[in-house]
């Protein structure tokens, strides 16, 4: 009996085995239900072909690039100020490589006026224009910099008057024409929209011619005394205070 009873026992304990290890098998060979939706391997970290190309994980977002803004290499500037005067300028300029500055500038200027010296009643008139090229050197690299340069150019100035007195009216007239170059420093200051202040003062050489079609003699020999002036002292000057765009 106690042997039955073993055998029994013994019987028992290999079927139990039996159907344990056949469960395990068909656990381990059942196929993995597909993935209703992407998650991280157990790691936390991404491995290669973990999702398809060009996909990102939940979450994340693609990358945002944001191109540099081209350098404004060119600038039109003009003089506000001189306005109020009758003084228009303007100029143009080209920055190669963020140093090196071509520019081309016009300037136009008119004035008017009257005047009662010793009962003598005096009016006249001038006009001045002209224009010149030059070059700048940009020591930082871009428009808003500090520069040095130099400038040449021509420029003619015209004017009449008339003296009204006792003995009657005299008018006059001349005529002032000047190729000058001249060396400058200035710094210019710009915005991120483009909007620029320049500032320039500068100083050089110029032959003045100084003519005029009248024959009374006193006005000839204003001409003459005037051109012995100027050529005495040859000197140009230089200057800007302008607002202006960059793009």
């Amino acid at each position: 009996m106690p042997r039955t009873h073993v055998r029994s026992l013994g019987f028992g304990a290999l079927t139990i085995a039996a159907v344990l290890i056949s469960s395990a098998r068909a656990f381990a060979q059942a196929p993995a239900p597909p993935p209703d939706a992407w998650s991280p391997p157990p790691s936390g970290a991404a491995q290669p072909g973990a999702y398809p190309p060009g996909a990102y994980p939940p979450g994340a977002y693609p990358p945002i690039l944001v191109a540099p803004q081209p350098p404004k290499e060119n600038s039109i500037n003009g003089s506000p100020l001189g306005v109020l005067f009758g003084s228009y300028s303007l100029n143009y300029e080209r920055l190669a490589g963020g140093t090196h500055g071509f520019m081309i500038e016009g300037t136009f200027s008119h004035s008017t006026g009257t005047s009662t010296i010793n009962g003598d009643q005096t009016s006249s008139k001038s006009m001045l224009y002209g224009g010149g090229v030059g070059y700048r050197w940009h020591w930082s690299g871009q428009q808003q910099s500090g520069f040095l340069g130099l400038m040449a150019g021509y420029t003619v100035g015209t004017g009449s008057g008339t003296v009204s007195d006792m003995t009657g009216t005299q008018q006059f007239d001349l005529t002032v024409k000047a190729p000058w170059v001249v060396a400058n420093i200035g710094k210019r200051w710009q915005w991120d929209s483009g909007l620029n202040f320049t500032f320039r003062v500068g100083a050089g050489w110029a032959h003045y011619t100084v003519s005029s079609s009248s024959t009374d003699p006193q006005a000839q020999d204003a001409v003459k005394a005037l051109n012995d002036l100027l050529t005495l002292i040859p000197i140009a000057l230089d200057g800007e205070l302008s607002l202006g765009y960059s793009f």
